[in-house]
């Protein structure tokens, strides 16, 4: 399998960040003729895939496809070459893709060899479950199973520590529960390992192994303290760093 999974889009990195993560973008699609983009995530899906093809997409060469644009999904997922899951809701995403019956299709071709990208929700559905995403259950899929491509569970836009926001032109922390607090829970009932992946970072997964691309990332193990890891680092499928 090659995967390249990211926490944020267009709209959530710097310019740097970008131009690092779209050399990525390249190199993973190189030589696909067309990539299917998957917009489930939005509600207005043409829309989305238009967006993303006129501000976001780099690759002059490679045609975008939206999956909105076939009448018969499945067969867009079997012939696709490349495949781009987008960002948005996760529970949307995963009760489109279970209403279409494509998690199994969609899962063995990328097991296949078929590259595949995910940002955000589209990173999320990677893991076992969606189990560790923020988003709110604005809609309910049948379960929260998902794709299974990798062992761990991933936390788009983890940061740590307690949010500060504006009040009256003064900064105030805002004391709700941190996302250290929430993956905490995750791991009173599941022994999977959850990787928080700070805004803008990247992972490249390929063949058992992942890199850390671009940013910051936390490792959470159950009964352990959370470790961190940096553009650069190398980790195992059970979030081992390696050395």
């Amino acid at each position: 399998m090659d995967l390249l999974l990211s926490s944020g889009g267009n709209s959530c990195l710097k310019e740097e960040q970008i131009k690092i993560l779209h050399q990525h973008m390249k190199e993973l699609f190189n030589g696909v003729g067309k990539v299917l983009f998957i917009s489930y995530a939005q509600k207005d899906q043409r829309d989305y895939t238009r967006k993303v093809r006129e501000k976001w997409w780099p690759l002059n060469e490679t045609e975008l496809i939206g999956i909105e644009e076939f009448e018969k999904p499945m067969e867009a997922i079997m012939n696709s070459e490349g495949i781009y899951v987008g960002g948005g809701n996760t529970f949307l995403l995963t009760k489109k893709l279970q209403e279409n019956d494509l998690i199994s299709s969609l899962r063995n071709v990328v097991k296949n060899g078929v590259p595949f990208m995910g940002v955000s929700a589209g990173s999320n559905i990677a893991c076992p479950t969606m189990m560790t995403t923020n988003d709110m259950p604005v809609v309910m899929p049948k379960t929260f199973e998902t794709l299974g491509l990798v062992e761990f569970q991933i936390n788009a836009h983890y940061h740590k520590g307690n949010i500060w926001y504006m009040d009256d032109e003064k900064f105030k922390m805002h004391r709700g529960e941190t996302r250290d607090r929430r993956i905490s829970e995750f791991h009173q009932f599941n022994e999977t390992p959850v990787i928080g992946l700070c805004e803008g970072t990247a992972i490249r997964w390929k063949d058992g192994l992942g890199r850390i691309l671009i940013g910051d990332a936390s490792i959470f193990m159950p009964d352990k303290k959370p470790e961190k890891v940096k553009a650069g680092d190398n980790i195992d499928e059970y979030l081992n760093i390696l050395l």
